[in-house]
């Protein structure tokens, strides 16, 4: 996913962590494209509805690059979004998910976004259709080396970190 990404960032980018529980997962993909990291704090109100209340770093005059592991109805990246504009990011607005599931709302909010480009695997089908902007990075070579991995009797440890 990351390689998906990397060519078309902006120098200015930082990469965000949409949630709490996407930090770990933003620190790692800082390190390896050697970008400073912020993180948004939010509140999930319901399943579709959050609040958010703050951002942690610097986006002031940056392109994010927001993260997470699931996009289901696209609330978090909705709120997100929001707050990073209003704390003076650019609106130039990467995401990157490990799980697309656009579900319920999804389509709608995502297409309000100033998203230049959502990124996300293949590992489950999208009930919604990608636009343009969106693509999907496969995930074959990494089943194929995990597959090769357990056949050998090798280690799968190192193989989901990201670097």
């Amino acid at each position: 996913l990351v390689g998906a990404v990397k060519s078309s960032l902006p120098e200015d980018s930082v990469v965000v962590a949409s949630d709490l529980g996407a930090t770990k997962l933003a620190e790692r993909w800082a390190r390896i494209l050697d970008l400073p990291t912020a993180l948004v704090h939010k509140q999930r109100v319901s399943g579709e509805q959050v609040t958010v209340r703050d951002i942690t770093g610097d986006v002031r005059d940056r392109s994010p690059l927001l993260v997470d592991d699931m996009i289901s109805t696209g609330g978090t990246l909705a709120a997100a979004a929001e707050i990073l504009i209003r704390g003076g990011a650019k609106p130039h607005i990467t995401v990157a998910a490990t799980h697309g599931l656009l579900v319920g709302d999804a389509a709608t909010r995502l297409a309000a976004l100033p998203l230049s480009q959502l990124v996300v695997t293949d590992s489950v089908i999208p009930q919604l259709a990608l636009s343009a902007n969106q693509s999907t990075a496969t995930i074959a070579p990494l089943l194929a080396e995990a597959i090769r991995r357990l056949y050998e009797g090798h280690s799968l440890g190192d193989l989901l970190s990201l670097g």
